[in-house]
């Protein structure tokens, strides 16, 4: 026989012809009564007759995994006395024994593929959870559990590279995790190089497995620093140092992995072990996706910021069109913000189901960041127009009044010389009488003018007090080329019959346009899911429930519920910010007795109205700043009373 194997058989067998023959040392022979005498060491054959199968039934004998061989059948195949018997059942039983072999290695094989499969299922589950993950904190804290759960581990740090620096890269000593002992970890930072495990796996993109931490060659370029384990009382053992590989074979950053816990072979005592192949195979696959996972973060969160300072420098160079009002956009995405984190806490129901999550305050935020932007396309005549009529048609109308006095005192100048040479004199009472018309008609052109520069401010006026712009305009007076024209345009009539504000129907219009502008140009971006909604919210901040707003007259439900708090922040801040010409910044009791006249006409929200008033998040510090003063120039989203008058 080529190959020694052991066979159990019955003390029955012992009696057998046979079984001396057998008993030549090619084979271990054991004799088994019942299956425990089989249990933990088994063997490869065992020849299976009567006594055994009335000592424990079959079944019992076929769950010790080893082969079994009828003795009732084999002596049935090998009759005695036959040449050649005892060769023909040693080949006999060496088949059997090879097919046991075979079968216990097909079983741990299979084990293998099981334990390997499971180890990939693991690397699967541990890759969709850093996918999404998407708070980098917790995403650092997720490798590395997961990475000592895969090794069976006791401890594990997470450094990051960080290339950002001119002059010399940096290694971020980002987090550790240790089962053996409690410790508090604060980020530290060191230069990048080769004297450490961490920054020479960096710098080389090489894989380190270190079987004692404090045996490394003396002609290594790199040593492991102790200071933490003199320190905190520890014993660094084993040690494997991974870099994280980009998709670019670059170093993102490195994962230590330290003493491995295994069973030592002899006491069968828990014991720190080297860490294998198979291991350094599975926590490297782990590394790679660690890094794709790392990367995918940072990038996400640069492109954050990068919008965000987008945002940011969009609004403040359109603001720039409009100084005093510098700062509106920002108020108001701050009032947004914090009328929004109340929402979960409202007491109301029809309230609080609207409740945004991170992903919709930053919506909400971005929206009423870039809720004005369409001003850019309002002419800056229009969005700077503090008065009815700009400085240079007044400094017109104070020329064409000073014109027609000086033609008033011309006609009267020329009746004197009239008279002189008429009568040869001119008596002093009739000298009197000219000069006390002249007097009249040039205080009577002062008064027009007067008025009109009183009309001209944007102050609320009724119907009747109209009456004495058209008597001005019905007043002719001479132009420079001595033909008659009225002291008052239609144009500059019109003007100045605005009711409020200081807009002409056409301008208003032109102004109300801005939300248009606003929607059209946020729809040119290519948002992401979470924020597609930008566009409609911001272009529907001027909207009514009542569907008396613009531009698109939608009525209750139909506008945005973000766009509602929108609307009451954007009216709040317009009440309470720098004065207006037309209206002083009024106190914050007379803005919230607005926003609630506002509800009873039908206009606003009114229970998001009651949020914003009893929470009162408008009081938070960031939103009691000063406005900005300096010369008036107008805002598109200026506060102006509606039909319904408040008190």
């Amino acid at each position: 026989m080529t190959a020694r194997f052991s066979l159990g058989h019955s003390p029955a067998f012992a009696e057998h012809p046979l079984y001396p023959q057998l008993d030549d040392g090619s084979l271990v022979l054991r004799c088994v009564v019942h299956p425990d005498d089989l249990r933990p060491d088994g063997v490869e054959v065992l020849l299976l007759d009567g006594s055994l199968l009335q000592a424990a039934p079959l079944g019992e004998w076929q769950a010790l995994q080893t082969t079994l061989v009828s003795f009732e059948a084999l002596s049935t195949a090998l009759p005695l006395p036959v040449a050649g018997t005892l060769q023909e059942l040693q080949t006999l039983l060496a088949f059997a024994a090879e097919q046991s072999h075979l079968r216990d290695k097909t079983r741990q094989l299979a084990q293998a593929l099981h334990s390997k499969q499971g180890d990939l299922q693991r690397l699967v589950d541990v890759g969709l959870a850093l996918s999404a993950e998407k708070d980098l904190e917790r995403l650092l804290g997720k490798i590395l559990t997961e990475g000592r759960r895969l090794s069976h581990c006791d401890a594990a740090s997470l450094f990051l590279v960080d290339r950002r620096q001119a002059a010399q890269a940096q290694l971020i000593f980002k987090l550790t995790q240790n089962s053996s002992i409690a410790t508090r970890f604060q980020e530290q930072r060191m230069p990048l190089t080769k004297s450490s495990i961490a920054g020479y796996v960096a710098l080389t993109s090489t894989e380190l497995n270190i079987a004692d931490a404090y045996a490394i060659a003396s002609e290594a370029p790199y040593r492991f620093n102790r200071s933490f384990d003199l320190q905190m009382g520890y014993r660094t053992l084993s040690l494997l140092a991974i870099p994280m590989l980009n998709h670019r074979h670059e170093v993102v950053g490195v994962l230590e992995f330290i003493n491995c816990q295994g069973v030592s072979a002899t006491s069968g005592e828990p014991e720190v072990i080297a860490f294998d192949d198979v291991m350094a195979a599975s926590l490297r696959a782990l590394a790679s996706q660690a890094a794709v996972a790392i990367e995918n973060r940072q990038l996400l969160d640069e492109i954050s910021g990068l919008f965000d300072g987008f945002v940011q420098a969009s609004v403040f160079a359109i603001e720039q069109r409009d100084p005093t009002s510098s700062g509106h956009s920002f108020r108001v995405a701050d009032l947004c913000i914090a009328l929004a984190r109340q929402l979960p806490l409202a007491p109301l129901p029809q309230v609080s189901c609207h409740a945004l999550n991170e992903e919709g305050l930053r919506e909400l935020r971005y929206a009423a960041l870039l809720h004005d932007f369409g001003k850019v396309g309002v002419r800056e005549h229009v969005l700077t127009k503090a008065k009815k009529l700009p400085e240079t048609v007044i400094d017109n109308l104070r020329y064409r009044v000073a014109l027609a006095k000086e033609s008033l005192q011309s006609q009267m100048l020329k009746r004197m010389l009239q008279a002189y040479r008429q009568q040869g004199a001119l008596d002093e009472a009739q000298r009197l009488q000219l000069e006390a018309e002249l007097a009249r008609e040039c205080h009577r052109l002062d008064g027009y003018l007067r008025q009109i520069l009183l009309a001209n401010e944007p102050t609320i006026l009724s119907e009747g007090e109209f009456h004495h712009l058209q008597e001005i305009q019905s007043e002719l007076v001479k132009s420079h080329d001595d033909s008659l024209t009225s002291l008052l345009s239609e144009g500059e009539f019109c003007a100045l019959a605005v009711r409020r504000g200081s807009l002409t129907a056409e301008e208003r219009s032109e102004i109300e346009r801005h939300v248009v502008h606003t929607r059209d140009f946020l729809r040119l971006i290519p948002w992401t899911p979470a924020l597609q909604r930008i566009p409609d919210i911001a272009g529907a901040h001027h909207e009514k429930l009542d569907g008396s707003g613009y531009p698109k007259g939608l009525v209750g439900e139909a506008i945005p519920y973000a766009a509602r708090i929108m609307t009451i922040c954007d009216i709040y801040d317009a009440l309470t910010a720098a004065d207006r010409p037309y209206k002083a910044a009024v106190p914050q009791e007379k803005a919230l007795d607005i926003l609630q006249a506002e509800v009873k006409t039908g206009l606003l929200d009114g229970d998001l109205v009651q949020v914003f008033i009893q929470s009162r998040c408008y009081l938070q510090p960031q939103l009691l700043a000063l406005a900005p003063t300096g010369s008036f120039h107008r805002h598109v989203c200026d506060f102006e009373p509606s039909e319904h008058k408040h008190g």
